[in-house]
């Protein structure tokens, strides 16, 4: 019992400063902090290719190099 009351005291300073500090909107504030930056989605601006024989061909055409990702599992990491 008086450790319950001891974290009460104790805790209540803090929850009675952050009160004060709640966003209006406390959905759109915790999306906003998972919706990804317009800099986190530059690699949609690259012309994936799914084909490797196509894609190698034309990177010789092109004179640059060829990324290969290759893995063994599920792309979720799930097994």
């Amino acid at each position: 019992m008086k450790g319950a009351l001891l974290a009460a005291v104790v805790g209540w300073p803090l929850v009675s400063s952050l009160a004060g500090q709640q966003p209006a909107d406390p959905f759109a504030a915790r999306l906003a902090t998972i919706v990804p930056a317009a800099d986190e989605l530059a690699f949609r601006a690259v012309p994936w290719r799914t084909e490797l024989r196509a894609a190698a061909l034309e990177a010789d055409a092109a004179d640059k190099p060829v990324l290969l990702w290759a893995m063994n599992g599920h792309p979720l990491g799930q097994t």
